[in-house]
């Protein structure tokens, strides 16, 4: 019987974890939030010798700030720029808190 009780606890678990495991949202290119965090990474303080890409994933808080959860770029000093840049900072476009958001992020090389 401290097994099968033990079987559903664990069934439980894995259940639950799947139900609250949830995908991203993207956020298309010229919409305001797009525009907002645009604004927020604009000039870098590094020089920019080549194209560089990356997703942000973040969510927002109950105080409406970004908490950014991952940047994917192969360029640590882009990461540390996403970062830096972007956690604690407010938007005034109505996301949902506690929501993930993905969205794709590029810096084109100065000429």
């Amino acid at each position: 019987m401290k097994r099968f009780k033990l079987f559903l606890l664990a069934l439980g678990l894995v259940a639950s974890t799947s139900a609250f495991a949830t995908n991203p949202a993207p956020i298309s290119e010229g919409t305001e939030t797009s525009k907002e965090l645009k604004k927020l990474l604009n000039g870098p303080e590094f020089i920019v010798e080549h194209d560089m890409h990356a997703e942000v994933l973040f969510t927002i808080t109950d105080d409406k700030e970004i908490k950014v959860l991952s940047v994917a770029s192969d360029n640590t000093e882009l990461v540390n720029y996403v970062k830096s840049r972007l956690n604690k900072e407010t938007l005034d476009s109505e996301l949902e808190t506690g929501k993930q958001y993905l969205v794709p992020f590029k810096i084109k090389a100065e000429k």
